[in-house]
């Protein structure tokens, strides 16, 4: 994700409407979905940005803006294509940067995430360059300007706060470095309350806390794994006392109903239980009976899903091979669901999980990428400020 770090555009209306631009696209998914249709996503949305940059700063600088913006992204989407993750198209987003949509779930491990992630500001040290050959080449400042710019936003990236390249990028390292770049990010806010740092801190600490809750969706998750394996308990006895059902010649409906009123029983129970507990207010110590609160509405919905399969076929049993059917397509989904589960549970277990070398290479590699930005930042400054005391 890349910024735009011009002090005036942070101090303007514009950037409070940016603000509430990523809150409505986030919301509005289908507006990301207008924007992917045909190859013609990422051109459309990057003149989009090029004029609105073009408006306020002039064309130079847009080029210059935009030119930055698209290699950082190409990088990420290089990165992503080696590592064979599906990505949508670039999407660029005026007075914000760009993004580009990646399903979380299919990066497996925070290496790839880092891999991924790192790709951006890499690409964006790259981009920095072929600004400062032709600065050497013509002499002119606004290459300066380029790599300066360049700097900026890419090591303005690399600060560890999650949805910033940064945060994704120490994730390898710990999660809890995400907290550390939060309690550093607050002075700045007060000193300053830029719309940007504003939105970027909310994010963060939506991100943090998620993370730190990740515990609680693992117990959610193998609850609902439970629920599934005791529920198929009985449909696998009803599938196998099957000759039961086809002896009833007269009414092979009913083996079905009365596991439809078992499961409706046991639905009714945990209603009970979140209506008890429906409004009642818990202390942040109370974990255990949030926890078991969520698991009920969990079961609740796994419950509900299965009686209202049994509902809509209800009324196909007119057959004796429809009871096998309907129990046995009811079953199968609930296997499925499980082994999803159990993936899931795997997955998010064992995300942060890396070996002492690799989280000491991807500190070298986050270092040293800050430190070559840094490096270009002060170099693009003395000599802008070199040409400014020469003018005077």
């Amino acid at each position: 994700m890349a910024t735009s770090t011009k002090q005036n555009a942070n101090k303007s209306p514009w950037g409070w409407l940016a603000v509430i631009g990523v809150f409505l696209l986030t919301k509005a998914k289908w507006l990301f979905v207008i924007l992917k249709i045909g190859k013609f996503a990422t051109l459309a949305s990057m003149f989009l940005s090029l004029w609105a940059y073009a408006v306020f700063y002039g064309w130079k600088f847009a080029i210059a803006l935009v030119y930055l913006i698209f290699i950082h992204e190409m990088g990420h989407l290089v990165a992503a294509k080696i590592k064979k993750i599906p990505t949508s198209p670039a999407i660029f987003i005026p007075f914000l940067g760009a993004a580009i949509g990646i399903d979380p779930k299919k990066i497996d491990h925070a290496k790839t995430e880092f891999f991924v992630a790192y790709g951006g500001p890499l690409a964006g040290l790259i981009s920095i360059f072929p600004a400062i050959a032709l600065y050497l080449f013509t002499n002119d400042p606004y290459w300066v300007l380029v790599v300066q710019l360049g700097a900026l936003i890419n090591l303005f990236n690399l600060f560890p706060v999650s949805p910033l390249d940064g945060g994704r990028i120490v994730s390898v390292l710990s999660t809890n470095i995400w907290l550390i770049g939060l309690f550093i990010l607050i002075p700045f806010l007060l000193i300053s309350p830029d719309p940007i740092l504003i939105l970027i801190f909310i994010f963060g600490l939506v991100t943090w806390w998620k993370q730190f809750k990740e515990h609680t969706n693992i117990a959610i998750m193998k609850y609902e794994e439970t629920v599934l394996t005791e529920i198929n308990k009985d449909l696998r006895f009803f599938v196998q006392n099957e000759s039961d059902a086809l002896n009833d010649v007269d009414h092979p409906g009913n083996h079905l109903s009365v596991l439809f009123v078992r499961l409706n029983d046991r639905k009714d129970k945990v209603n009970q239980f979140l209506l008890r507990n429906s409004g009642f207010k818990l202390p942040i110590l109370q974990e255990k009976k949030r926890i078991e609160i969520k698991k009920a509405k969990a079961e609740e919905v796994i419950l509900k899903n299965i009686l209202n399969e049994m509902r809509m076929r209800e009324g196909t049993l007119e057959v004796d091979p429809q009871f096998h059917f309907i129990i046995t397509s009811i079953l199968n989904k609930n296997e499925t669901k499980q082994t999803e589960i159990r993936n899931e549970i795997e997955r998010v277990k064992t995300y942060y999980q890396t070996s002492t070398g690799t989280k000491v290479k991807s500190l070298i590699l986050y270092l040293s990428l800050a430190i070559a930005l840094a490096f270009m930042l002060v170099y693009a400054m003395n000599i802008l400020e070199s040409n400014q005391l020469s003018n005077f």
